[in-house]
């Protein structure tokens, strides 16, 4: 089963943009690919277009058993 973004989500920062954003059904999968293509260490995660909080990049790597590389 792939796991879903609502397994990590955190509170919603103010400031952080609504654009690339993922939804809590998204596959923490697809969340990754947005943030490496956009560059992004956080995303936010959208309900019905409104934010209602975000994931980092190291807690989707490790909720799926990945290190982030440091450099």
């Amino acid at each position: 089963m792939q796991k879903k973004v609502i397994a990590i989500i955190h509170p919603y920062p103010d400031g952080l943009p609504l654009e690339p954003a993922v939804t809590i059904e998204d596959r923490i999968t697809h969340a990754i690919e947005l943030m490496v293509k956009h560059n992004l260490r956080c995303i936010a995660v959208l309900r019905n277009r409104r934010p209602i909080g975000m994931i980092r990049l190291e807690d989707a790597f490790k909720e799926l058993g990945l290190q982030v590389a440091e450099g």
